[in-house]
């Protein structure tokens, strides 16, 4: 049982490449349903991307999800709060530096300068939240330095769930199947790292 944490994979341009291929988002806690608001370009948008702490799908990549067989996966609704026209998919993703910065130079300008487009939103089609649970908990070992803890997952507290948080920690956890699949299905879009197990 090799569980591995989901990762963005690396973008182009570093934190500029990672504002245009995953927007941002942040939770409404103070709204009773809880839905995120998420903020970003279009209207492109990956079938997976991950805005924040959040992983958000495309209504299609949600229904291959929910047709692939992984287990314990569940979806809510995204609001679609900031989605602007900026079509950086069709720039060189191979250039040293993207063809444009923003002019505050601060990468989530990218999207902040830019007004709202209602009708590009409309045009996206709806969007999921991927609704983690703790599928596992974890031990940490502490160092001197809180950033060198080492953190182990407790493989027989495992619930069998194949992506879901652990106690303690904020990774996303993914199982051998979830590996499998989302490596077959979305290679470009995801990257997996080691993690410790116990």
């Amino acid at each position: 049982m090799a569980i591995r944490i989901l990762e963005p994979p690396e973008s182009s341009w570093g934190d500029y490449g990672d504002m245009l291929r995953h927007g941002m988002s942040a939770q409404l806690d103070s709204t009773p349903d809880g839905l995120i608001q998420l903020e970003r370009t279009g209207p492109y948008i990956p079938p997976i991307s991950f805005p924040g702490f959040s992983i958000v799908a495309t209504d299609e990549c949600r229904r291959r999800l929910e047709e692939s067989g992984l287990k314990g996966l569940a979806f809510r609704p995204v609001r679609k709060a900031r989605i602007v026209q900026l079509p950086w998919h069709t720039w060189d993703l191979t250039a040293e530096e993207p063809p444009q910065y923003p002019d505050s130079g601060e990468p989530e300008d990218y999207i902040r300068e830019r007004e709202h487009s209602p009708a590009l939103a409309e045009a996206m089609g709806p969007l999921w939240q991927l609704v983690l649970t703790e599928g596992a908990e974890t031990e940490r070992e502490s160092a001197e330095d809180r950033w060198n803890d080492r953190i182990y997952v407790r493989t027989a507290t495992w619930t069998g769930v194949d992506i879901f948080h652990a106690t303690g920690v904020g990774y996303v956890f993914v199982s051998e199947a979830a590996q499998a699949w989302l490596s077959k299905e979305l290679p470009e879009h995801v990257a997996f790292r080691d993690c410790l197990l116990r």
